[in-house]
């Protein structure tokens, strides 16, 4: 339980401003959080964010002023944070306060922090863009902790972040504070193969697509990744080469993968030498034309049946075949009998199999 007070902090400017004063619980420990009215201006934004890490770091930006302009920029450059500008206006503040170091360096709330620029710039006689409700937390607080506050709000609370936002905490905690899988889940509230698939999709985002696709709209395309690490089959195949991945991440990059959907259908794609041969000339339309030559089960419900049956066929039980054996009340032979004469008749129907 978080314990609330509180104070009246007498500011620079002679105002007074009311304190409110959080205690909560983060790894084992008891820390004070303080609710603030802060100037935006005076907020720092934070350049190693999941959503603007990798633009900032293959950029010329330098340092100082100049990273914090090309942040903004980049930032305000994302049609989702003009989205946010919209509601944030239209709801007159937020709904959620931003969360700040004792440095002032933002902890969470980049975008909330550009908004509340844009509309202090755009309406600069209005009071209530002068300042930004945040949540200051305490000097001594370490990474470790704020990495398990903000894991616990937008990972695995009802504020939550984006898939990639979510990915690149999960992956910050396994790699920056060496914590195991199980523990992320733990904290999190998910799965540990949640937090595998995250942490590989991620890896794979970040040091491939985003270098060759850069830009904060790039992260849309992270649904593409986590996919491909969540079907087995597709797992398989992109950690069987490098070229693998290369190649995937050239599809998504030119939009040969236009829909997160058409994802899926590369399971089928990849296990067919001539339909990826067509898919990387040609695209998605002529390695389905190929699939539907080469793999009819994948557009008739009857050689899907087929191919599932053979497939139970080659799987069958002993004890499934003992009961066709011994069967002496017949039940189990017609059954079996009747499959055997369908069949016959379909491959008389079909001029044979030669």
């Amino acid at each position: 339980m978080a314990r609330r007070s509180q104070a009246a902090v007498k500011a620079p400017a002679a105002t007074i401003i009311v304190e409110q004063v959080d205690e909560i619980t983060l790894d084992k420990v008891k820390v004070q959080v303080r609710g603030q009215d802060l100037p935006a201006e005076d907020i720092l934004l934070d350049p190693t964010n999941p959503r603007v890490a990798n633009t900032m770091a293959v950029g010329k930006f330098g340092g100082g002023q100049q990273m914090q302009d090309a942040l903004r920029d980049v930032l305000w450059s994302d049609p989702d944070v003009q989205d946010l500008y919209r509601s944030v206006l239209a709801n007159r503040g937020l709904i959620e306060r931003i969360i700040v170091r004792s440095n002032m360096v933002v902890a969470e709330g980049n975008c909330r922090t550009v908004v509340y620029r844009k509309l202090r710039q755009n309406f600069p006689d209005d009071p209530t863009w002068r300042t930004i409700p945040a949540r200051v937390l305490p000097a001594d607080i370490t990474d470790r902790q704020v990495a398990i506050l903000l894991g616990e709000l937008h990972v695995g609370g009802k504020n939550e972040w984006s898939p990639f936002e979510k990915a690149g905490h999960i992956h910050q905690l396994f790699t920056q504070f060496g914590m195991v899988q199980e523990e992320i889940a733990k904290i999190l509230k998910t799965s540990k193969t949640a937090v595998n698939h995250n942490i590989r999709a991620f890896e794979a985002m970040k040091n491939k697509y985003l270098l060759a696709f850069p830009g904060p709209g790039a992260v849309r395309k992270f649904s593409y990744f986590l996919e491909v690490y969540k079907k087995p089959e597709l797992r398989e195949w992109i950690t069987s080469s490098p070229q693998a991945i290369d190649s995937f991440v050239q599809w998504v990059g030119t939009e040969k993968i236009a829909q997160g959907a058409h994802v899926r259908e590369l399971k089928d794609i990849v296990s067919d030498p001539r339909a990826l041969a067509a898919f990387d000339k040609q695209g998605r339309e002529a390695a389905m034309k190929i699939l539907n030559q080469d793999r009819p089960e994948l557009n008739s419900p009857l050689f899907k049946l087929m191919v599932e049956m053979t497939e139970a066929f080659d799987d069958a039980r002993l004890d499934d075949i003992q009961r066709v054996r011994k069967d002496t009340r017949g039940g189990a032979k017609a059954i079996v009998r009747k499959l055997s004469e369908a069949m016959e008749r379909f491959v008389d129907l079909c001029d044979g199999l030669e």
